[in-house]
């Protein structure tokens, strides 16, 4: 049942079950004294656990009738949207709620009527850094971290950090990277990738050329859009040219609550020159708007020019949130859910695709099916006209006349049972396109 107290591992159990799905809404949990006995506990220990669930949200108890699994509500929308890299909602209007109003039982008037620092508040960022340092050898100074309003706004604000030049990327890569970059008005060069991201010889290339760039973005781990994860010997490589050539880096680590603990981060290898850029969308709750910048400590003066310019302060209720959430362990609770549940969806993909996927490492929220950018707009479009909503390729391409491409399918929008029966839907397009012959081309 984990680490922690005895209660709380057999509530955070009996959680993960719960937003798994195991445990559907409305039936009924064992009896107090029926679980006491199967798994060799005190009456006390369940009866601890079962309030832990109830104030969580995840259950409700009727005197006389026993605990039940509360509801969930169905998520709002219209169509099929595959477009959006959003994990299952398991944070719960119940269990939101409930985090809410213990929040309010701790919150100070003084926090908002007055402003934070631009990063946050120390108390703050060292709960984050405790957060983002747990399980990992990554060492997070709290000095050096800055609470951003999402992963985005740090992406912003750590592209603006760099030094003057062309920003390498990723051929295919994330389109907020990709939007932040031109907004800063600065010069992009996409390198070539095999299966696990980067490849180095491009990166060599790159700089050996007439304006070489000054600054690489990257991310190592479940890359978006290709799902790529590069080893331990890839980013020591990576790492190796960018020390040779004062090369800045901006990992992009979103999906880190998919990648094995035990791989350095960029940031791990070569702190002194990696904006180390993370979120809780992907692993908590993507409304709580609370992400992270690890900044190189030359750089930190910088960083705050541009965190003061672009936020006077991170907000005080997200903050409070997080903090709660940590305290409680919510997020853990959240985080094993989605993880579990982002196997069974890629399972799903591909039992229906199959090798028509890039090859994946681990399993995460998004797949990536390689083609010609040609064939995937055309697929974008046939999708459209079944109520089917995919990202144009062009938002993943740092060229934009690259011929080849692909399609991103995200994962956890959609209830399993819709996702099987769109996929199939979107494989059925893909056989029609291709006449039933299936060649989808490299990947970059």
């Amino acid at each position: 049942m984990g680490e922690g107290r005895l209660h709380e591992r057999l509530a955070e159990s009996i959680s993960q079950a719960i937003l798994s799905g195991e445990l559907s809404s409305g039936s009924v949990l064992p009896a107090h004294r029926t679980v006491a006995q199967q798994i060799g506990v005190s009456l006390g220990t369940v009866t601890r656990a079962y309030d832990v669930l109830q104030r969580r949200g995840l259950t409700r108890s009727e005197k006389g009738r026993g605990t039940f699994v509360a509801p969930r509500a169905p998520r709002r929308g219209t169509g099929f949207d595959l477009s959006v890299n959003l994990p299952p909602p398991f944070l719960t209007t119940k269990m939101l709620a409930a985090l809410m109003n213990r929040m309010a039982d701790t919150v100070e008037a003084d926090l908002f009527n007055w402003y934070s620092p631009a990063a946050g508040l120390l108390e703050h960022r060292m709960a984050l850094a405790r957060a983002i340092s747990r399980g990992r050898a990554l060492q997070v100074d709290p000095d050096r971290l800055m609470i951003t309003n999402g992963a985005q706004h740090g992406l912003f604000v750590a592209l603006a950090a760099t030094a003057p030049g062309p920003i390498a990327m990723e051929a295919l890569t994330y389109p907020g990277a990709l939007r932040a970059a031109r907004a800063l008005g600065r010069p992009l060069i996409a390198l070539s990738m095999d299966e696990e991201g980067v490849r180095p010889d491009a990166l060599r290339d790159a700089l050996s050329a007439p304006e070489p760039p000054t600054t690489l973005y990257a991310m190592p781990s479940l890359q978006n859009p290709t799902g790529a994860t590069m080893s331990e010997r890839r980013r020591i490589e990576l790492v190796q040219i960018a020390v040779e050539n004062d090369l800045a880096l901006v990992e992009d680590d979103v999906y880190s609550i998919f990648a094995p603990p035990d791989v350095p981060t960029l940031t791990e290898l070569a702190p002194e020159r990696t904006f180390h850029v993370g979120s809780l969308s992907k692993c908590f709750a993507p409304g709580l708007r609370v992400g992270h910048l690890l900044a190189p400590t030359e750089r930190l003066e910088a960083c705050n020019a541009w965190m003061q310019a672009t936020q006077s302060m991170p907000n005080p209720l997200s903050a409070l949130s997080m903090v709660q959430g940590f305290a409680e362990g919510l997020n853990d609770t959240v985080s094993s859910s989605i993880r579990a549940d982002a196997t069974k969806r890629s399972e799903i993909a591909r039992g229906i695709f199959g090798n028509l996927l890039c090859p994946q490492t681990y399993d995460g929220l998004h797949v990536w099916a390689p083609m010609e950018t040609v064939r995937a707009r055309d697929i974008v479009l046939a999708a459209a006209r079944r109520n089917i909503i995919l990202a144009p390729p062009s938002a993943f391409m740092v060229d934009p006349h690259a011929e080849h491409s692909g399609l991103r399918l995200c994962l956890g929008t959609l209830p399993e049972n819709d996702l099987a029966s769109v996929l199939t839907e979107i494989a059925g397009i893909l056989s029609v396109q291709n006449d039933g012959v299936l060649d989808f081309g490299p990947v970059a």
